[in-house]
């Protein structure tokens, strides 16, 4: 494998950002920039040999030159492989553009032409009878007219069906301009990688990285130097692992209340001496992708110059962008209020128990996320990561809700009971009235109200472990703050923690309502944060060979930015560090999807620092296993103790917290498994964990177990 860069010129950043107590952001941003290779400009090289694909984002087939952009090339190749072949890809472009079509229609229907008041007043089946009135003609709601008068709720209609339309015929577009680019991705899974369609239902992604690394033997990808898996992930996610950063490093936090529709967690602000709130809702996250990620690199895959020594520009963009926010949101806001009654409506009709279950919010996805790990790997993590979740969320239960909840439930499951019973005594006295509605309505009423109300009572066969069960979300989340520590039991972690995972209903409600505070936010607060998210960029921007500029912290530098206490053989300026080592629990993470080729990456990285080849990783990977063996250790010499001081004791050291997402805790999880347990299951317990750690054996005569 080869490194990144030669001794001389591997990795140099490219842009030393002033401070505050130095000049201004608009004078002497940059330092002299290496000369630079556009990628785009590639040819073939003399002395190559090698076939290399062209044009494969624009149909030319497979020729000697050089793909005109790997960035692209290389998220379609992801993409390809998520969707899971071609007929897929189809079918989804096909049906995301019916639903649309579907959207624009219901939205017209039910608010231009059917007439609610009418509706509200229409008499139908025995009601009409008795009344004396003609049997109802649901006709009649239908307006001929509907646009007639032109009023301002029809102009905010139409408004949201256009920009809808315009949504919809641009994916209707964007399907024929990279169904092109599909079909050659198709032909290079086919005929370079040898996986099929059928194939690629069940192979793993790593499998496809690697033989992609293996293609390089017989043909260039990129003509600077073959491209390693680290490479090629750092590609994908170049601007995904920006994002990641600052969200880690504190930067999209604003000084907003905690009552604020989306408000997460609270991070300490570096210009003040508070706390300040993370949020980050799906609309503010399109905003920046747009203002920010999509237009900082040039065709050279290099922060563009003017783009950092231009922070007015992008206030003015943001400004601009939140008031045409701000000017559209009434008609924005019609789009999850219409999504939400066509997804959720006959779920929560059928199901009512479904409004009181949770999701992760937009904001949990960016703090948990790990650099360098693609969608589907996350995915995978968040779904393992939402049983342990909620069932420590259910470990504060609130006695006066659950007494009041069983009251009702009893109340109107009840009555519902007893309204069946009437019905099938005779289905006729269903249809009687009383205060205008039939028994049935009172039936489907009350049973509602029953489901919804079981869910808030208590569980009475509920284990009250508030330790036990954080940890065990800890062990998929990777997520566990120092203000956290020692107060999993508390209403400050509770709260925190019900931020990121609320209940699905609220959580819709939040994106609805970010619709409006995302325009504020632009307006008012993210300038204020231009000059943080520039100087973000320039101290975590690092330019690679083949690669282009990236976040520094997907390149696990842990010269600049490693941290000991997470096990780096390095501690860098606690400025350039990441928040709760993320950083290096990415490293640990990407080393088991991408095995030992992640790990020769980031060592060829590092030898080009020093004489000795590869001893700083190896001094890396030294430490962070003796933690998890000692990690190990701690908890069998106490497994006569109380659980909890395990727990603590874990949660209080980092490198123990790294253990915690690799050991099988679910071996020694309580109590009395820790007291039962015999000698030969701690042992079969650390021979496993050596299999998975591919640790150093142990003997069985081991002092320190016998």
């Amino acid at each position: 494998m080869m490194s990144f860069l030669s001794k001389d010129t591997h990795a140099q950043t490219r842009f030393n950002w002033p401070w505050r107590s130095q000049s201004p952001l608009s004078a002497q941003l940059l330092v002299d920039i290496p000369p630079e290779v556009e990628l785009s400009d590639y040819r073939r090289l003399p002395s190559s040999g090698s076939e290399s694909p062209s044009g494969l984002l624009h149909g030319e087939g497979f020729k000697e030159e050089p793909i005109p952009d790997l960035d692209i090339f290389f998220e379609r190749l992801y993409e390809y492989f998520c969707a899971k072949g071609l007929r897929c890809i189809i079918t989804k472009w096909i049906i995301e553009i019916l639903n649309i079509l579907f959207m624009v229609c219901c939205i017209g229907f039910f608010f231009l032409f059917v007439d609610w008041d009418t509706l509200i007043h229409l008499k139908c089946g025995v009601e009409a009878l008795e009344s004396g009135e003609k049997p109802c003609d649901l006709m009649k709601v239908i307006k001929h007219d509907p646009l007639v008068p032109f009023t301002l709720p029809k102009m905010i209609t139409v408004g949201s069906m256009v920009i809808l339309t315009s949504y919809g015929l641009t994916n209707f577009l964007k399907f024929f301009v990279q169904l092109r680019s599909t079909l050659n991705v198709r032909q290079f899974y086919n005929d370079r990688l040898k996986v099929n369609d059928l194939e690629i239902q069940t192979i793993s992604w790593p499998r496809i990285i690697e033989k992609v690394v293996l293609l390089q033997k017989s043909q260039k990808l990129c003509v600077v130097r073959d491209l390693s898996e680290h490479d090629i992930i750092m590609r994908i996610m170049r601007k995904e692992n920006y994002l990641i950063g600052m969200v880690n490093k504190g930067i999209l936090s604003f000084p907003i209340r905690s009552c604020v529709p989306g408000a997460g967690p609270t991070v300490r602000s570096h210009q003040h001496d508070r706390r300040n709130h993370l949020i980050l809702p799906k609309a503010l996250e399109w905003t920046l992708n747009w203002c920010i990620f999509q237009s900082m690199f040039d065709s050279k895959f290099c922060v563009r110059k003017e783009f950092l020594t231009s922070p007015d520009v992008l206030k003015k963009r943001l400004i601009f962008v939140g008031i045409a926010m701000l000017i559209l949101s009434p008609c924005l806001v019609i789009f999850p209020l219409v999504y939400v009654i066509l997804r959720h409506a006959e779920e929560i009709y059928n199901h009512p128990s479904t409004a009181s279950s949770r999701r992760w919010s937009n904001l949990s996805r960016w703090i948990f996320r790990e650099y360098n790990e693609v969608d589907h790997f996350f995915r995978h993590r968040m779904n393992n990561s939402a049983v342990h979740s909620l069932n420590y969320l259910k470990q504060f239960p609130t006695p006066l809700v659950s007494i009041v909840a069983k009251f009702v439930s009893f109340v109107s499951g009840g009555l519902a009971g007893a309204l069946i019973i009437i019905g099938f005594v005779g289905e006729s006295i269903l249809e009687g009235h009383i205060f205008g509605r039939n028994l049935l309505w009172y039936t489907i009423v009350f049973g509602a109200i029953a489901a919804v109300s079981r869910k808030v009572v208590a569980d009475e066969l509920q284990v009250i472990d508030p330790e036990g069960a954080m940890c065990l979300a800890v062990h998929q989340t990777h997520y566990m703050p120092k203000r956290w520590r020692g107060k999993e039991s508390s209403e400050l972690v509770r709260r925190e923690y019900d931020t990121l995972f609320p209940y699905t209903i609220i959580m819709l409600l939040e994106e609805m309502a970010s619709i409006f505070i995302t325009p504020y936010l632009l307006i008012f607060e993210l300038p204020k944060r231009v000059d943080d998210i520039l100087r973000f960029i320039s101290d975590f921007t690092i330019y690679v060979d083949g690669v282009g500029d990236v976040c520094s912290l997907s390149l696990f530098d842990f010269k600049r930015h490693g941290n000991t206490n997470y096990g780096s053989p390095f501690n860098g300026l606690k400025s350039l560090r990441s928040s709760q080592g993320k950083m290096e629990k990415s490293f640990l993470r990407a080393s088991t999807h991408h095995g030992s080729q992640m790990l020769m990456a980031s060592n060829s990285y590092l030898s080009s620092k020093s004489s000795r080849k590869g001893k700083y990783v190896s001094k890396l990977l030294h430490n962070i296993k003796q933690w998890k063996l000692q990690a190990l250790w701690q908890a069998l010499e106490v497994k006569h103790s109380n659980y909890s001081k395990v727990v603590s004791m874990a949660m209080l050291r980092p490198p123990c917290l790294l253990f915690i997402t690799w050991v099988p805790w679910d071996c020694l999880t309580r109590t009395k498994e820790l007291i039962h347990i015999s000698w030969t299951g701690i042992i079969r317990v650390i021979h496993h964990t050596q299999m998975q750690l591919r640790l150093p054996n142990l003997s069985k005569r081991s002092p320190r177990l016998v």
